[in-house]
């Protein structure tokens, strides 16, 4: 690379003495004016820090600080500055874990306020309540001496409630109530005399519902001691 050559004349040097005097007199103007704006900033601020401090000063009074208390602060922070920090990094990732799921709570939310809003629609919440004061009615009607009691035989009670549930017994409620609203709907004027029920009698069906019945009071007749469950000879016997 070439080096640069001098000025030729005095004048070129004169110029470029100027030039370097400019720049220098730029520089300490621009110096100047910093000055004074870093100047005219503590001229105005020096009146709010005097009034800071005196605040500050008269709260300290009122407040009646131990120092010695916010030493011994100090220096229970230091001495368990390690169980600071450890506490610290579980703090740093659910930070982490929030920053991250905080553009996928908003979805969520709207979600969920949508879904529990068809829930309302559909009345899920008024059967909760109407449920709800069902079961204080129950909770208020039996005591603690019932609630024992229905606990020694929820097996049984169980049981029971599972045969009655069968397709057959459901089935011959069905049919009952039926009837019963059949005849409740006729407009009967007398009971039937005792030659219209034994003609009745002639019907298989109703000979098989006589059977029924008479086999019902046999087992409500029995002792719980002696009841027996019914064999197969018996329940042929019963639908002939």
């Amino acid at each position: 690379m070439a080096a640069p050559t001098a000025p030729a004349s005095l004048e070129e040097r004169l110029d470029l003495l100027a030039g370097q005097l400019d720049e220098i007199r730029a520089e300490l103007r621009d110096q100047r004016e910093d000055r004074d704006r870093w100047r005219e900033l503590a001229d105005d601020f020096a009146p709010v820090a005097v009034e800071a401090m005196d605040l500050t000063i008269r709260h300290l009074d009122a407040d009646r600080f131990d120092f010695a208390e916010v030493g011994s602060l100090a220096r229970a922070v230091l001495r368990n500055a390690a169980v600071l920090e450890s506490w610290i990094e579980p703090l740093r990732a659910m930070a982490a874990l929030a920053d991250e799921l905080g553009p996928l709570a908003p979805p969520a939310v709207a979600s969920l306020n949508a879904r529990l809003q068809q829930l309302d629609e559909r009345g899920y919440f008024s059967f909760a309540r109407e449920a709800t004061a069902i079961v204080d009615k129950v909770v208020t009607s039996f005591s603690e001496e019932d609630v024992r009691l229905l606990g020694e035989n929820i097996v049984l009670i169980l049981q029971t409630v599972k045969q009655m549930t069968q397709p057959e017994v459901m089935g011959l409620l069905g049919r009952t109530a039926v009837t019963i609203q059949e005849g409740e709907s006729q407009d009967v004027a007398k009971a039937p005399s005792a030659i219209s029920l034994i003609k009745q009698m002639h019907d298989p069906l109703a000979r098989q519902g006589l059977a029924r019945v008479l086999a019902t009071l046999r087992a409500v007749g029995a002792a719980p001691s002696t009841m027996t469950v019914q064999t197969s000879s018996e329940a042929a016997v019963t639908t002939a």
